[in-house]
């Protein structure tokens, strides 16, 4: 006997080695499994958070016997799995649904989008954001829009040395900054500033007024490893609202440094000190890394072209899909 029973759900716990095999489906078979059982040992370590991780069933449901009960409907197998994974100020991530090739594999996929989104927006999330590399699958990108997340965007990755400071440009005097850190005494200015920095911004302009300046320096600080004194706010002599804001984060790890964030206040855009910034930068980085690193949203033309300027060379290219929720939705 079978039924047509469409279930997209949350991954019950007995049912997550099965799920991470059609997650990692893409995956060699010859290190598939070893993948899966280092995933769930960290899972139940508390390494890695299983708890977002979405499956849909097969359609067909199965009577059999059971005693002494007579018969017990049981679902078929895992054919579409889908991980999402809470972060810090009311965001997510998320990655391309992975479904077993069938003839409704686009409709199951999005389906997990959809259910996953839908239970994103009723527990408060704000922001929903997937990050595709060029390894992800054409049909993943399908699949996110699909089921309600579009493209947007597509992050540009720089690095540079840090060996070689940055010199100013020919005839040209460098614009000086008066810099502190987020601290007690400057917390109150720096997050007005940093608030101001967000103002038509070019960098992800969909996110501009969406979270509150708290979520926003929650999301920051929960980036790489957060020590105080790498977040630091320069200011104009005598133009206190003449700011740049830079946020800097290393990797644990990894012989680098992040550009976590650098903005720049309206009043201070134009003048030459966000090169400013990048060469206090590469002095704050240097004795600790021997590589700075930065995504730059492809669209932010002012961006790029400096950072091109400052000697950082592109080394990956991924596309964004975001969604966002409006407030007490």
């Amino acid at each position: 006997m079978t039924g047509w029973t469409a279930q997209v759900e949350f991954c019950p716990l007995e049912a997550r080695e099965a799920a991470l095999h059609v997650l990692y489906q893409r995956i060699p078979d010859s290190l598939r499994s070893c993948l899966v059982a280092e995933v769930l040992h960290e899972a139940s370590t508390g390494q890695v958070d299983l708890s977002g991780l979405w499956v849909a069933w097969d359609r067909t449901w199965r009577f059999v016997p059971e005693m002494p009960l007579g018969w017990r409907r049981v679902r078929g197998r895992i054919i579409g799995a889908f991980l999402t994974q809470p972060l810090a100020g009311r965001a997510a991530a998320v990655w391309a649904p992975e479904v077993v090739p069938s003839l409704r594999r686009a409709a199951t996929a999005a389906e997990l989008v959809r259910s996953a989104l839908a239970d994103l927006r009723v527990r408060g999330f704000r922001i929903v954001q997937a990050v595709l590399d060029e390894s992800a699958s054409c049909q993943g990108a399908s699949d996110l829009t699909r089921g309600g997340m579009p493209q947007i965007t597509e992050l540009l990755y720089l690095e540079r040395e840090t060996k070689d400071p940055l010199p100013p440009r020919a005839g040209e005097v460098p614009p000086r900054l008066r810099w502190c850190s987020f601290d007690p005494v400057h917390e109150i200015e720096f997050r007005a500033l940093l608030q101001a920095t967000y103002v038509s911004s070019l960098d992800m302009p969909e996110l501009e007024g969406v979270r509150s300046l708290d979520d926003i320096i929650e999301g920051h600080r929960a980036t790489g490893r957060f020590v105080p004194h790498r977040w630091r706010l320069g200011q104009v002599p005598d133009e206190p609202d003449a700011a740049v804001v830079l946020l800097l984060s290393d990797i644990p790890d990894r012989d680098i440094w992040e550009v976590v964030y650098l903005g720049l206040t309206p009043s201070a855009r134009g003048r030459g000190l966000g090169r400013a910034a990048i060469a206090h930068a590469l002095d704050l980085a240097h004795p600790h890394a021997s590589r700075l690193e930065l995504a730059v949203d492809i669209r932010n033309h002012p961006a790029t072209r400096l950072y091109e300027s400052a000697g950082f060379l592109p080394f990956d290219r991924r596309s964004v899909h975001l969604v966002v929720f409006p407030e007490n939705a």
